[in-house]
């Protein structure tokens, strides 16, 4: 719904529609390449659809957001307008304020290992890998109750794109890393370093050689950015998903 706080000040408008809720992490997904409306909504799994369409048919309104015909034809996607784009200063400050002073207060039911492969399909750096697939399975130890059905997952990283899968992939696993949801987490916001937990915290079975590129490939020692889902993807290249 849409809120008006009645006042000229410029930061009473502006409020009016950036902070209406779900709007600040649906612009998070959009700066970070995410323009199809699934794509969108596997950011921010908790908003219901009917919810999504309605907020980005007010974004549209409000001349955030505009509506252009896929190339192929099928559909159509959002993308930001140029005031839209303006947000994107906000956001880094939002982002760089939360990465200060929320991190303690991160719950045990926040860490959610659908979020962070998401993050870390956007950091994935496509012109670092090497020219076929590599599949990495992760399974994840401490995930809260409600998200079990995360605990194992599969990123399918080709120089084309990355895939998330939920369910088996059925191509030969490269590396299996297991760990704590936490520890993940705590490298994917920069708060440790992948070297001290790799072998450590996080244990890691396959080729030594593709374990060891793992770091530059994902990121993994890049502190988080606003966009990651809470991760900046090289421009022009966003992954996809399944």
């Amino acid at each position: 719904m849409s809120v008006r706080y009645a006042q000229f000040c410029p930061v009473a408008k502006a409020s009016e529609v950036f902070a209406a809720r779900w709007t600040p992490l649906i612009l998070r997904e959009m700066m970070s390449g995410m323009h199809s409306f699934n794509d969108i909504h596997r950011g921010v799994p908790l908003i219901s659809r009917a919810v999504l369409v309605a907020r980005l048919r007010e974004l549209e309104k409000k001349g955030i957001v505009e509506r252009r015909s896929r190339a192929e034809g099928n559909g159509h996607e959002y993308w930001l307008t140029p005031p839209g784009e303006d947000f994107g200063a906000v956001m880094d400050a939002l982002g760089q304020w939360g990465l200060r002073h929320t991190c303690d207060r991160i719950e045990p039911s926040d860490l959610d290992p659908a979020l962070l492969l998401w993050g870390l399909r956007k950091r994935v750096d496509l012109n670092a890998l090497p020219e076929r697939r590599i599949v990495l399975r992760f399974e994840f130890s401490g995930v809260p109750a409600s998200r079990t059905k995360f605990r194992i997952m599969w990123l399918v990283v080709e120089p084309n794109g990355v895939d998330v899968c939920v369910k088996d992939p059925g191509f030969a696993v490269d590396l299996i890393l297991r760990g704590d949801i936490r520890d993940w987490v705590a490298v994917f916001l920069g708060r440790r370093r992948w070297r001290a937990v790799a072998g450590n915290a996080v244990k890691i079975e396959g080729d030594r050689k593709t374990a060891k590129m793992l770091e530059t490939w994902l990121r993994l020692d890049a502190a988080s950015s606003p966009d990651d889902a809470g991760s900046h993807a090289p421009p022009g290249r966003f992954a996809r998903s399944r």
